[in-house]
This record gives structure tokens, C-alpha cells and sequence, in this order.
């Protein structure tokens, strides 16, 4: 199967989000269910199969935010935290830099959604393993009355296309009852690509196909990174390992 890297490019960027600033308030007051939002629509979307499907950026579940990448979907999204700041900032929060950043923080790392063990049973009463995103984890806490804080740290999301980035900032969770969580977000912040290739093609012929899943399995089996990470590092975690095969795949069988 081949796939026309100019064609690819005409179709993502008809996709890229133009730069505008939204609020929404998610119901996610179920200990069970997820309630999806994308980014396209600026709303909550239905999904049938969302570990299988493009169609939703955000999910949410009480405290606990997910995004289409890693564990929890073929996207690839992703997100990032910096509650550091600079020298100049003790405090490095939205409620300061919402208006003045409008640049991903450099020493900030990407990630995708992970396994965790933090999800209440309502019905056993005990904490169990879910999936959700690590970075989104820490938009609040839950002090000792069981009141959740907000951070208010600065947060960056990708959607699903792995291209748009958005501010993101998760501020309250009490709009009425708990589980409600209000959020402000602005999208058109742009992932510049500074890789020299396309990635995904990893033997640089301007076709992806199954060449290059061989060509990738190869790389990884005798551990021979030869050309720009960012060819090889297809969910950008900045590890190369079976996951950025399973993404490559998915980006070839969806195309």
C-alpha cells in the first residue's frame, strides 16, 4: 500500500485549526463512563469504538483526562505540563502566562496515556487501574476533605492528528456538582517540524508503506538509529520502540 506524502500534507493542513479560544464545561460526573470531546467539533462527540477511532481528542472521566495517543487510542496526541516556569516566575501558572505564552516550553516533555492505579470503584469502594493521560493528571488534587484543587499548571495538548497543538487549561470541577470540569482552551499552536524528513518514511523515498515498518523493525531490532529520531519516533515520546511500529501501521492502514 503507498501513500502520496504530498497528498498527506494537503490533507492535514486543511485540518489545522485556526487560532481561537473556547469554553466548555464537560459532564464527566461517572465513575465509569468516559465522555469524549474533540477539538474539530468543540464539543462532546458520541464514540463507538474510541480505541480504534481519529474522531475525538479529549476524553474525561471525574478528575482523570485522557488523550487520543499511547493506551488509549491510535491517535496521536498527547500532553505536556511545566509548572517549573523560569527564573523570573515562582509561579508558573495559566492564571499568570495565559495571555503571554503562546509557545510550548522547551524543556517540557510530550506524553501519551499511560496505565494507572488511582481510578475510585464506586461500587467496591477500592482504587483500580485506568488509562489516562500523565501530564493532565496533575490539573488538581484532592486535599484532605476530598475537595479538588486545581493547579491551574501551565498545560499544552495535541490532538489526535498529532499536528494542532492547544493551550489547555482545566480550571474548576465544581460547575453544579463535582465531576463537572470546566476548561479553556485555544487552538492554532501550530507543531513546527523541524525534521529534515518526512516521518514515517523511514527509508526517505516519499513513500510510506510496508517498507518502512520493515525498514523501522530493523532499525529497532540491531539498534541502528541511523537518520533524524524524528523519522523514527512516530508518537514523539522520544523513545523508539514497538509502540512508534504500532503507529506506523496504524498511520498506513488508516491512509
Amino acid at each position: 500500500m503507498k501513500f502520496n506524502l504530498k497528498l498527506l500534507f494537503i490533507i492535514l493542513s486543511s485540518y489545522i485549526y485556526t487560532q481561537e479560544e473556547y469554553l466548555a464545561t464537560i459532564q464527566a460526573t461517572s465513575y465509569s463512563e468516559w465522555v469524549y470531546y474533540s477539538f474539530e467539533t468543540h464539543s462532546v462527540v458520541s464514540i463507538q469504538n474510541p480505541e480504534n477511532s481519529l474522531d475525538w481528542d479529549l476524553a474525561f472521566q471525574r478528575k482523570h483526562i485522557k488523550t487520543n495517543s499511547g493506551l488509549s487510542g491510535i491517535g496521536n496526541g498527547g500532553a505536556l505540563v511545566d509548572s517549573i516556569g523560569n527564573s523570573e516566575s515562582e509561579a508558573y501558572t495559566w492564571i499568570n502566562e495565559w495571555e503571554n505564552l503562546n509557545e510550548v516550553p522547551t524543556q517540557s516533555t510530550w506524553m501519551t496515556d499511560t496505565l494507572h492505579t488511582d481510578f475510585y470503584d464506586i461500587l467496591t469502594h477500592t482504587f483500580v487501574e485506568g488509562i489516562k493521560n500523565p501530564a493532565l493528571n496533575s490539573w488538581g488534587w484532592f486535599d484532605e476533605t476530598y475537595i479538588l484543587n486545581p493547579t491551574n499548571y501551565v498545560m499544552f495538548v495535541k490532538a489526535a492528528n498529532g499536528i494542532d497543538i492547544i493551550k489547555f487549561w482545566a480550571y474548576d470541577y465544581y460547575e453544579g456538582t463535582g465531576g463537572n470540569i470546566s476548561i479553556r482552551y485555544q487552538t492554532g499552536l501550530n507543531n513546527i517540524n523541524t525534521c529534515t524528513g518526512s516521518p514515517g518514511d523511514i527509508n526517505n523515498d516519499s513513500v510510506i508503506n510496508v517498507v518502512d515498518v520493515v525498514s523501522l523493525v530493523n532499525a529497532i531490532l540491531i539498534n541502528e538509529i541511523n537518520h533524524d529520531l524524528c523519522l523514527y519516533d512516530l508518537n514523539e515520546d522520544a523513545i523508539i520502540n514497538v509502540v512508534d511500529i504500532v503507529s506506523l501501521v496504524s498511520f498506513i492502514l488508516n491512509n
